[in-house]
Parts: structure tokens; C-alpha cells; sequence
């Protein structure tokens, strides 16, 4: 009997191991596909049949952790061929980010496992339709919920691989990137659910049912191209436009910290000076481009050098820049940090200013999305132990800013003008940009510092992004960033004109100024709330559903001891 039994074993293992080895290699297959559907990779359609081989996995899998296992598998694959410049590892020159690109890459794809379990409880309860047809909801739900708070990270979201196709992308002034996320996974969905029926035999490849759930594929896949393709045929002629100047410095991240506070003022302001005889109505420098608190009264001077500048040109000048806040004692914040030197209490913000001419008084913005664990550590603001390190030694990076700031100057023909600048991060993040553009913004400004990541996808993908923030605004933008890729983008997502990475540079160019406002500026994500609220009705169904199941056999399993015993 048990040399039977051991023969039986020796049987299945071999197929055991064959079936473990075509599972691994669909997960890797499918992280694969998500991974090169990503900027700079011009392949965004690839995306649209990248989770078919994880959805096969589910269906020759039972329970939750083998197709968890898996999961993690094909979301960190994902994250090696997308983001693996995010830790500066080139550079191991910031332990702090290299720390959070490191967990990034590590602890990511676990983030992934609440729209798969969602899928899973479905799928396990009312059958293989219905979990399909809840999928779309259920995942946007999923990237919406992913784009708020201290642990957000919508870099990934599936629409964001549709960069460069904006023809198709022109819808999402209704719904945002998350329109694209939706019509990703539904077009998944079906080929899925066409692949398993013709693997099963269920159907022939040229059985009327496969050939008709394959238009219907192709239907799906065109539709957004008909729209984008009508929008774009009758767009819209801006005769309005404003002449912006950018200038790259290219500075090295790390060394320009400790450059003379002279020198590095006068490198930007004999940059911008070579921008003067093509008239630029605002002049951009990227963030941090000062890399001192230069509105602090200690550092009168050097606010002096670019008051000077902007009152002899007349031309205003945006620059980024850490701005400090101070506060009577009693008056501070619970995390307001304290200086060492003169026990002054502090905010300090990765932040921008612009200084007019002849105008003492000036606006500012404080960054409000911060880069977790790099520029501010997640929760940290609730735990007593993180404030008190904050306000003794400074160490937690910076503060949330207060606003979104639409700054105001007068161009050469003396028209008011209005402009939201974003810093770095904050580009990525769909419903935060459009809070600009909603209180008035007639376009966007982009300063970023792109030059941490070297020579990796890093700049393109992060520029890419700005691809969407313009449709779903349908405002251009003029992005300043230190070494690059700066650029300027029209209101449709064309990039109309961009820079070589590391190289010191400064350009000029006029884009269209706007007052359209858009579904998406007006409304924000009614879409992807919606489908939030669609995909957790399922999954509530389901868990209730499962509940019951559990009770009732519980009942019936007391039901027969008790007979039993009777």
C-alpha cells in the first residue's frame, strides 16, 4: 500500500512542478507586459492584454495565497523594469531615498493584492461573468482609493500607459487618466474571457461566438480612437497665448547644496538674461533652483541680485526655492521645527516664489504633495516621537504646504495672467493638479528636479505624465526642470517642443492661455468615485454571500449531531 501510495506521489510531482513552472511563467510574462506598456516604452497597447495571464492564473488556482504568490510575482517584476531608478541607486548618494525606492520596489506589489482580492471573492461566489464584469470597477476603484493619502502612489496607474497615444486619451477631460485605467482592464477582461473559452474548447477560434467576442475587442479598442480623432479634426484655435522662458541650469543635485549662494543666483539670472531679447512675458526656474531660504531677511542680498534683474528686464520671475515660515511661539504648530542657532520656530516648505517688478510683496507656494519617506515620512505628523524628532533636530523633511497658490502678473500687453505651478511629484496626481485650473489658472507650470535619476527612464516617464495633466485640464504647460527634460506641452498633450537631458539651457516659447473648463476640472473624479462605489458593491455581495454559505452549513452540521445523538 505504500509502495502505491509513494508511486502516486512520485506521478503527480513531476506534473505539480510542469503546472508550477507555466504559472511562474505567466506571472512573469504578464509583469513583463505591464512593465515595457510604461513609458519610455511607446508600447501603451501591450497594456491592454497584460493581465490576461494573471487572470488565467486565478482560473488554475484555488483559494487566496497561491494566487496571491503570483500576484506578487507579476507586480514586482513591474516594478523592477518601471522604477527601478527611483532609489538613486546610481547616484547612492541619499540613503533616505534609496531606503524608500527600495521599499517601493519591495512592498509595492502587495498594494496590488486589494483589487485581487475583490476579484477573487467574486470570481470564488457568483462565477467567472460576474467577477469580469466587476473587474474594471473594482480596479479603478482601487487606483483612486491609491492616489489619496500618505502611502498614495498612482505612478502606476494603468491609464498612464497610454501616454503616447493622446489621440485616444482626448476623453479623458470627462473622466481623467482613470478613464483609461477602465478601458484597459475592460478590454483584459474580454480577451480573457475569449482566450479561456477557445484553451477549453469551448469555443473554435472560428466559431461565431469567438469571432464575434473579437470585434467586439476591436470595437472597444477604436472607440476612444473615433473621439480623439473628431476632438482633435475640430480643435479649438488659440489666438491668446503668453511667451514663457524656462531655464535649465543643470546643477548637479547633490553638489549644488554646497555651491556659493552668489554664484548659483548669478548662473540663473545670466541664463534668464539671454531670454530678455526674445521678450518673455514670465521666466521659470525648476524647483529648488535656489537652493537657500533666499526670502529670509538674512539673505536680503540675494534677493536683491534677482530684484534687480526682474525690475531692470520687467519681466516677473517664478523660481523654486525652500521657503521658511516663522511664528511667535505661541502661535506655532504642534510640528514646527525649531532652530538650532536662534530658537526661532519654523515651518519650511519645498516651496516656489515669484518676484515681480517693482513689487516688494509676493506670492509663494508651499508643496503639498510630498515624495514619501524622502520628503516626508508617511504618518509621520500623527506620532508624538516623529514631531518631537522634527521640532528638536529638523529631520523629517518638509511641511505640507497650506494651498494651491494660482499666482497673478501682468504680461507685456499688459493682460492679468494666471498660472498654478506644480513641483515634481505633485504632476503625477490627476485630481490634485486640476484644483489650479478650477480656481482659475489660465495655464500650468511644471518645476521639477528630474536629475536625481540620471540617465534611466526616470525624466521621460516623469514628463509623460504631463502629457494628461494638459488634456484633462486642456491647459498647456511650460515645465521647468534642472537637468532636464524641460518642455512645453499644448492644451490637447502635444509636446510642442523639449530639451536634452543634462545639457545648461534656456528657452522661449508661447503657449495658449485658456478659461475652458473641462468636465474633469469642474466635476473632479465623479468617474472613478463611482466606479469605487460599483466595484465595492460586489465585493460586499460577495463577502456576505460567503457568510451565509458559512452559516448555513454550520447549522446543518449542528443540525445532524444533534439527530445523530438523538
Amino acid at each position: 500500500m505504500t509502495k502505491k501510495k509513494n508511486k502516486e506521489v512520485q506521478i503527480q510531482n513531476p506534473i505539480e512542478k510542469k503546472k508550477q513552472r507555466v504559472l511562474l511563467f505567466l506571472a512573469l510574462l504578464s509583469g513583463v507586459a505591464l512593465g515595457i506598456s510604461f513609458p519610455p516604452f511607446p508600447l501603451g497597447v501591450v497594456a491592454c492584454f497584460a493581465l490576461v495571464p494573471l487572470l488565467l492564473i486565478f482560473e488554475f488556482t484555488d483559494g487566496f495565497s497561491r494566487p496571491l504568490r503570483y500576484t506578487y510575482i507579476t507586480f514586482f517584476v513591474l516594478q523592477l523594469i518601471s522604477v527601478y531608478w527611483m532609489g538613486g541607486f546610481a547616484h547612492a548618494q541619499h540613503a533616505m531615498q534609496m531606503f524608500g525606492g527600495a521599499l517601493l520596489i519591495l512592498a509595492h506589489p502587495f498594494f496590488f493584492f486589494i483589487p485581487v482580492i475583490g476579484y477573487l471573492l467574486v470570481r470564488r461566489t457568483f462565477g467567472i461573468g460576474y467577477a469580469l464584469v466587476a473587474l474594471p470597477f473594482i480596479w479603478v476603484g482601487f487606483e483612486y482609493i491609491h492616489s489619496i493619502g500618505d502611502l498614495a502612489f498612482p505612478w502606476h496607474t494603468l491609464g498612464n500607459t497610454q501616454t503616447y497615444d493622446i489621440v485616444r486619451a482626448q476623453f479623458i477631460t470627462f473622466t481623467g487618466v482613470y478613464g483609461l485605467s477602465f478601458w484597459i482592464v475592460t478590454i483584459n477582461a474580454i480577451a480573457f474571457y475569449l482566450v479561456m473559452n477557445i484553451a477549453s474548447k469551448r469555443w473554435m477560434i472560428t466559431s461565431k461566438p469567438a469571432i464575434t467576442t473579437a470585434i467586439i475587442i476591436v470595437v472597444i479598442h477604436f472607440i476612444p480612437f473615433i473621439y480623439g480623432t473628431a476632438v482633435l479634426s475640430n480643435e479649438q484655435e488659440y489666438s491668446d497665448k503668453v511667451r514663457v522662458g524656462v531655464v535649465q541650469p543643470d546643477m548637479d543635485p547633490f553638489d549644488k547644496w554646497e555651491f556659493s549662494r552668489g554664484d548659483l543666483t548669478q548662473q540663473l539670472i545670466d541664463q534668464s538674461a539671454r531670454l530678455i531679447p526674445d521678450a518673455p512675458d514670465l521666466i521659470v526656474w525648476p524647483e529648488n533652483a535656489i537652493t537657500f531660504y533666499m526670502m529670509h531677511p538674512q539673505n536680503t542680498s540675494f534677493r536683491g541680485m534677482v530684484d534687480d534683474f526682474v525690475d531692470e528686464t520687467g519681466v516677473p520671475v517664478l523660481t523654486g526655492l525652500p521657503y521658511m515660515k516663522t511664528y511667535p511661539e505661541d502661535d506655532a504648530p504642534r510640528t514646527a521645527k525649531i532652530n538650532e542657532f536662534t530658537g526661532e520656530r519654523y515651518q519650511s516648505f519645498n516651496g516656489a516664489v515669484m518676484l515681480e517688478p517693482h513689487r516688494e510683496e509676493y506670492d509663494y507656494y508651499g508643496k503639498i504633495v510630498l515624495v514619501p519617506f524622502v520628503e516626508k515620512i508617511p504618518f509621520g505628523d500623527l506620532f508624538e516621537f516623529a514631531v518631537k524628532i522634527r521640532r528638536s533636530i529638523g529631520i523629517g523633511g518638509w511641511d505640507v504646504g497650506p494651498d494651491t497658490t494660482v499666482f497673478s502678473f501682468t504680461d507685456t500687453l499688459e493682460q492679468e495672467r494666471q498660472f498654478g505651478t506644480v513641483i515634481c511629484y505633485e504632476s503625477v496626481y490627476p485630481g490634485f493638479v486640476r484644483h489650479f485650473t478650477n480656481r482659475g489658472a489660465d495655464f500650468l507650470v511644471v518645476i521639477t528636479n528630474d536629475s536625481w535619476w540620471g540617465k534611466t527612464p526616470g525624466p521621460r516617464q516623469h514628463l509623460q505624465m504631463s502629457v494628461f495633466r494638459a488634456i484633462e485640464n486642456r491647459r498647456a504647460i511650460a515645465r521647468s526642470a534642472n537637468g532636464g527634460i524641460s518642455a512645453y506641452l499644448d492644451p490637447y498633450g502635444r509636446i510642442l517642443y523639449e530639451t536634452d537631458l543634462f545639457t545648461r539651457t534656456q528657452t522661449v516659447l508661447d503657449i495658449p492661455v485658456s478659461d475652458q473648463m473641462t468636465f474633469y476640472v469642474r466635476h473632479g473624479d465623479v468617474f472613478s468615485k463611482l466606479c469605487m462605489l460599483l466595484g465595492i458593491l460586489p465585493i460586499v455581495a460577495s463577502a456576505g454571500e460567503r457568510m451565509r454559505q458559512r452559516m448555513f452549513t454550520t447549522q446543518n452540521k449542528f443540525r445532524k449531531e444533534f439527530e445523530d445523538k438523538k
